[in-house]
């Protein structure tokens, strides 16, 4: 999908005379956004970091070996703001953004058709909206630690940042979100109903779409507990019909190959000459310098000897110095079998429909039980269905759920942060097990440098 000319970001040229020859027409436009597509599969990003951290440190994830483990401050909770597993995550997600800010305000100034520059814009808007919803999630507390979200958030980086500028400050967690919801409102009013990118290669899914975007859109609301439009944006995307849940005996193959699966909505490739360590280098057997990442019997124990979804099914089996181990088969291989991260499923969206169904200002618990059930069933076709109308029972039975469907996406975490659960590791090595809800190590602290670079920054409570 991505070739070497489209890298060319990963220089992050500021001056004037670089960026008017790159964004002269829409042909740079395009190798930009290529590149900021690219850029998302960093080490810090979704090549590891965002995708296990919030299981790590929320319970189903544990090492498989006692040395040279990657995020293991993290695991133990004693990141620091100066050494922090996390800090390189917040540095290389604001550079993503710098480079994202270029595409949306040079692209209409280049040569080319208008609707070419409409749909760069809108797919760059997209990846900004993402960008700024894992910062949120990753530095802030959840939406509803204040009634209205008047907490300190992020910085919202929405134009291109050069040295002179005046130092950021960060927002509210509320403008934070609004900034998120207005990038893909706009990007969905610009995109057509093709359902295609503008970049050529790879698969629809490789790339942000009106459909993609509404996906997105729909878990956006559903962590800002706007239950009734998280509620409209899932249930409108799930009646087009464009995707549909693979089956029961087709699961763990959907997760094998580079091609996506029916259900498979916004994933992100891998360049098709990729040879390096990536996510699935952390869960591979064969893979003795990298592989750490095994299942905790937290999550295994909770799926039934049905459950397609269960240890002897969906994890390969290692046995390490006399100790058995479980591996995820989401991510079974690295290097040049590395398969592409999947970031939104519709079998997340049918949980986001069930969810906020059940919170909706007229709650409708005969959609939030079939949503629920259906996803339960396609995992474990012996289950039983259930018919909960009590909403904190039925909350209870969404999160156990989603925890067992999206284990390994990352996240759990933020599902137990924005419901406010306490964290509780019972097959668990580290020093601090358990954290309550609220405590601050929930959140991760801003860098060190960062701090001390900006006056105007402030740091999060506790560190």
């Amino acid at each position: 999908m991505f070739s070497s000319c489209e890298k060319i970001l990963d220089k992050e040229p500021r001056d004037k005379l670089s960026l008017a020859d790159l964004f002269k027409d829409t042909q740079g436009a395009r190798a930009a956004l290529s590149g900021a597509y690219h850029d998302l599969l960093s080490d810090a990003h979704y090549q590891k970091n965002m995708m296990v951290y919030p299981d790590l440190l929320a319970g189903n994830i544990k090492y498989s070996k006692m040395v040279n483990n990657r995020l293991e401050d993290i695991y133990n909770a004693i990141q620091t703001p100066i050494l922090s597993s996390m800090n390189d995550t917040y540095f290389t997600l604001y550079k993503e953004l710098n480079n994202i800010n270029n595409i949306i305000f040079y692209t209409p100034s280049a040569s080319g058709s208008d609707l070419d520059k409409a749909k760069i814009i809108a797919e760059a808007k997209c990846l900004r909206a993402l960008l700024h919803f894992d910062l949120v999630r990753i530095y802030a507390r959840p939406f509803n630690y204040t009634s209205d979200g008047s907490h300190i958030g992020i910085v919202i980086n929405l134009k291109p940042q050069l040295y002179g500028d005046p130092a950021p400050v960060r927002a509210t967690v509320a403008q934070t979100y609004q900034a998120i919801i207005n990038d893909l409102s706009e990007a969905i009013a610009a995109f057509d109903n093709n359902n295609s990118g503008i970049l050529s290669g790879g698969y629809k899914q490789n790339y942000f779409t009106k459909s993609s975007a509404q996906a997105l859109l729909a878990k956006v609301y559903l962590n800002a507990n706007n239950w009734d439009k998280a509620f409209s944006t899932s249930d409108e995307l799930i009646k087009s019909n464009q995707y549909t849940l693979v089956s029961n005996a087709d699961y763990i193959n959907s997760w094998i190959g580079r091609k996506p699966s029916s259900e498979s909505i916004f994933e992100i490739a891998i360049e098709t000459d990729f040879s390096g360590t990536g996510l699935g280098s952390y869960y591979e057997l064969a893979n003795t310098t990298y592989r750490q990442y095994a299942a905790t019997a937290d999550i295994t124990s909770l799926y039934s000897a049905t459950d397609i979804r269960r240890s002897a099914t969906m994890f390969n089996n290692i046995t390490i110095s006399e100790v058995n181990y479980f591996f995820t088969k989401k991510y079974a291989a690295g290097g040049s079998l590395q398969t592409p991260l999947k970031v939104l499923r519709l079998s997340e969206l049918y949980l986001i429909r069930a969810e906020a169904a059940a919170e909706k200002s007229v709650p409708d618990f005969a959609i939030a039980n079939a949503d629920l059930n259906l996803i339960r069933k396609r995992g474990d076709a012996a289950a039983v269905n259930v018919n909960l109308l009590v909403k904190t029972d039925f909350i209870d039975a969404i999160l156990l759920e989603r925890r067992k469907e999206l284990a390994f996406e990352g996240n759990l975490l933020f599902d137990l942060n924005r419901r406010k659960k306490n964290i509780v590791r019972i097959d668990c090595k580290s020093n601090t097990c358990n954290l309550n809800n609220g405590d601050y190590r929930l959140v991760m602290p801003l860098p060190a440098d960062n701090i001390i670079a900006n006056n105007s920054m402030i740091q999060n409570q506790g560190y």
